[in-house]
């Protein structure tokens, strides 16, 4: 078993190393953002993240850079979600990751819930994606438990709510 800490070794690295290795087996990594991932030698499978499966999991798996991750090898996937080579997957991540900086600026806590500030009025205009992710964020959820729920790819999610906080129409609590 391989293990450490994202935060000395990053995630598309570690992602390098796994596929490139020629084992198969899971990767799994312990954050609020966390999940894991399935391999085959030279391509990724599965990936799962809470309620997330397949290319809205391995989305929010892109964002990762922090927590702690161990690869067991030889580990069979539960079900096949994706068909990715090595190098369609890491080409993929990495602009999953350049799009993701942003997003964790302005939605770096996901451990807390969000909730509508003071600042917010019933009277304000939303789309219908914008007024289903809204009806979320009135229940108290954290932002992990919104982006489960949401119905959407996560950047999708986050990118339909931004307006909001950066209006600071809703916060977090």
């Amino acid at each position: 078993m391989v293990s450490g800490d994202l935060s000395v070794f990053p995630f598309l690295p570690v992602m390098q190393m796994l596929l490139s290795s020629g084992r198969g087996g899971r990767l799994t990594v312990e954050h609020a953002r966390g999940g894991s991932l399935w391999f085959a030698p030279g391509e990724l499978l599965h990936a799962h993240s809470g309620s997330l499966d397949g290319p809205d999991a391995l989305q929010l798996l892109s964002s990762l850079d922090a927590g702690t991750f161990f690869f067991v090898p030889d580990e069979p996937t539960p079900q096949r979600t994706l068909n990715l080579r090595a190098d369609q997957a890491l080409v993929g991540m990495l602009g999953d990751q350049e799009a993701w900086s942003t997003l964790l600026r302005v939605f770096p806590e996901w451990g807390r819930p969000l909730r509508l500030s003071g600042r917010w009025n019933d009277q304000q205009p939303v789309t219908r994606a914008q007024y289903r992710l809204l009806n979320l964020v009135r229940q108290n959820l954290t932002l992990r438990e919104l982006i489960d729920r949401a119905g959407l790819p996560p950047r999708g999610a986050l990118d339909t709510l931004r307006p909001f906080m950066a209006g600071g129409l809703i916060e977090v609590g």
